[in-house]
């Protein structure tokens, strides 16, 4: 198991690199494109969708990073892999897949369950009549 952690280790950090990147590209790009008061109406909403576009990215990846460097830290402390809602080890094929989760694929399936029915609608599907 200790090989395996070392693998996701170097995953976790691989990735928060690329993160990092990319929020230093996007950050750098949404300066540049600033210029709101230049060209015509057009211009002006695709550099509008552009601005928004770079912030959800950012934040999507601020996000990531923190649960990556959360990873991390309950690598060092011996409590990685351990799903936060049952306490039971997540599988480590999970892990591989995303090994920044902190839930097992049953808890995080009931939560996103959980979450469906009480949004708005009530969890209604297009096309779907309950």
């Amino acid at each position: 198991m200790k090989k395996e952690y070392k693998e996701l280790l170097n995953a976790l950090l691989k990735r928060r690199d690329e993160l990092v990147a990319l929020e230093g590209h996007t950050g750098q790009k949404g300066l540049e494109n600033l210029e709101l008061g230049h060209g015509d109406d057009m211009d002006i909403a695709e550099s509008v969708v552009e601005q928004e576009m770079s912030m959800t990215i950012r934040n999507r990846a601020s996000r990531e990073i923190i649960l990556i460097d959360e990873s991390i830290e309950k690598l060092h402390r011996g409590a990685y892999g351990i799903c936060e809602s049952c306490d039971q080890e997540i599988e480590t094929k999970r892990l591989k897949a995303r090994p920044f989760v902190k839930y097992c694929i049953d808890c995080q399936t009931e939560m996103e369950k959980n979450a469906e029915e009480s949004a708005p609608g009530g969890g209604f599907q297009f096309g779907k009549l309950e």
